[in-house]
């Protein structure tokens, strides 16, 4: 899941110049798809807290599949929306899915030290994902 959002930085940029959008327009696309996140990050957490991890899972796949069909539509609006969704889709995949395996692992009383490994190769395979796919 993280391959998918770390291989389409670049390219998405590629593809809204090529549709023939400005460097401002660009930029506003950008920076509502971060803001985005900033905005709903904030509280999509809790959210999940209280409807349920997994199934902000799955909202997550939901919403990162129609951002990316908002891509195949050369229309500022439909690819605003795109960012907008995205920008959530990427708050939830960098939440949602950290609290479900903590909250997994105090269920099943694992100890702290597994849950530190378990984050600590999650992170070291994060980067490595991430220069792999700036080399694609």
């Amino acid at each position: 899941m993280v391959a998918g959002d770390w291989l389409q930085g670049p390219y998405v940029y590629a593809l809204y110049d090529l549709y023939g959008f400005s460097q401002a327009e660009i930029a506003v696309l950008f920076v509502a798809g971060f803001g985005s996140s900033m905005l709903f990050g904030t509280f999509v957490g809790s959210l999940a807290d209280r409807l349920g991890r997994r199934r902000f899972c799955l909202v997550y796949a939901v919403l990162y599949i129609l951002s990316c069909a908002t891509k195949h539509v050369k229309h500022f609006g439909v690819l605003m929306l795109g960012r907008l969704l995205g920008g959530i889709a990427t708050s939830l995949l960098f939440s949602v899915f950290d609290a479900w395996m903590v909250c997994e692992h105090n269920e099943n009383q694992f100890s702290a030290d597994q849950l530190s490994q378990t984050f600590t190769l999650a992170s070291f395979g994060n980067s490595i994902v991430a220069i792999v796919s700036g080399m694609a």
